[in-house]
């Protein structure tokens, strides 16, 4: 393991003796540098310390050496010792920008490293926390710790200084990476991982928050439903535990509660017990992956949301493993095929009833979005064809009539008028 640590420097006295004892209380150090204590309890292989020029060289009026040379004495045979000099003092921009490049010059890939910030320099212990947030995410290092040898928190009469970790606020960096990613795409997968604590309602709720997620990145919105329906016990038999343990989640709970648990339904797939409600879950799921920007997902679930409304009407199963699901794309795009080599077409056996019982306005609609104006089903083919067709859309047309079409949806879903039954 590697320690990084500052070194401070006060012109007109060092360092004063405590004695800082071990984070579980079973050892104690009596020194003037709390580097000694760190090397003491928690055995780094090699510690680096981070030196202004004042620092490096400096030489208090009550002592007789600079900071720096007495460290190196205390610690000589205890760590292998490297200084990083010439850290800048100012507080300019480009000075900010060196130290934080300073900080990560000596660390690699997944190395294992314990921050101190006993003597960190008016801003540096800032600049060593997001130095920390970023060699987690972009280095996959491993914090050990960010500690902090606290005199002032130190019993004057017995001369005994506590140490502070102060890693779980960098968990707080996590938790917030994670809920700018739960609100920016609706991706809840980082929040569930951090969610693991080992609480069995807690881990309920992180598994059923997942399954959300993955179920909505992959196209399964029956599976989202499903789960969703769930979530609002979920979250009411975590709230205690999360609320003490986790409190950084407690007030992103609603939130997470009111982005998935618009999509909970019971048995989505038992067609004759609620279809509108199933059809109006799936649409607020195409408008929610367009708000995400998730133009795939959105055009994929708004082309299979048109067949899925037809086969409501003919009280029909939707799923496809049925025959039902192309019946009813062919109505959409007039009701019968193109004559094949010897001159047949089919027609839908439905095309009749069809026509009898949607108004003319409503077929009129269903197919401009359909095969007509905005022709939905080859745009989403375009998509998720990857583009390998001739004449491909442009991906400014593509989001751009992904605006549209979810706003036909929309205007279908009330010409329809569609009734939740779940509500």
């Amino acid at each position: 393991m590697k320690a990084i640590s500052f070194l401070g420097f006060n012109p007109h006295k060092g360092y004063d003796k405590t004695i800082y004892i071990s984070p579980d209380g079973s050892d104690e150090c009596e020194t003037e540098f709390f580097q000694e204590a760190m090397v003491k309890f928690y055995k780094p292989k090699v510690l680096y310390v981070l030196l202004t020029n004042t620092a490096e060289k400096g030489i208090p009026k009550d002592r007789t050496e600079s900071n720096w040379d007495a460290l190196q004495k205390r610690l000589s045979g205890k760590v292998e010792l490297h200084p990083i000099k010439n850290v800048p003092e100012s507080s300019s921009p480009e000075e900010l920008w060196k130290i934080f490049a300073l900080l990560t010059e000596y660390l690699q890939d997944n190395d294992e490293v314990l921050f101190d910030i006993t003597y960190g320099f008016r801003f540096l212990p800032i600049v060593a926390l997001i130095a920390v947030s970023y060699l987690r995410v972009v280095r996959k290092v491993k914090i050990n710790g960010l500690i902090y040898g606290a005199r002032d928190a130190q019993n004057e009469e017995t001369n005994q200084t506590p140490i502070f970790d102060l890693l779980p606020i960098v968990s707080l960096l996590e938790w917030t990476t994670a809920t700018d990613q739960f609100l920016k795409t609706g991706n809840g997968q980082a929040l569930a991982e951090l969610l693991h604590n080992g609480d069995p309602a807690t881990e309920e709720l992180a598994n059923n928050i997942d399954n959300i997620a993955q179920g909505l990145q992959l196209l399964r919105p029956m599976d989202v439903m499903q789960e969703a329906a769930l979530l609002p016990e979920k979250i009411t038999a975590a709230s205690s535990s999360i609320s003490e343990s986790l409190p950084p989640f407690t007030t992103l709970l609603r939130r997470v509660e009111n982005d998935y648990g618009n999509f909970g339904l019971k048995n989505p797939t038992e067609y004759t017990i609620s279809p509108q409600a199933a059809l109006i879950r799936q649409l607020r799921m195409v408008e929610w992956y367009a708000e995400k920007g998730q133009i795939v997902q959105a055009l994929s679930m708004a082309r299979e949301w048109l067949p899925s409304l037809l086969c409501h009407h003919f009280n029909i199963d939707p799923q496809v493993k049925r025959t039902n699901r192309p019946e009813m794309e062919l109505l959409l795009s007039g009701g019968t095929t193109p004559p094949d080599k010897q001159g047949n077409k089919y027609t839908s056996p439905f095309l009749k009833q069809y026509k009898e019982t949607v108004s003319r306005d409503k077929r009129t609609q269903l197919s401009n979005l359909w095969s007509d104006t905005h022709r939905l089903a080859k745009l989403r083919n375009d998509v998720l064809h990857a583009g390998f067709r001739k004449n491909p859309q442009s991906a400014e047309y593509i989001i751009e009539q992904t605006k549209q079409i979810v706003e036909e949806l929309r205007k279908i879903a009330q010409a329809w008028d569609l009734k939740d039954e779940a509500e």
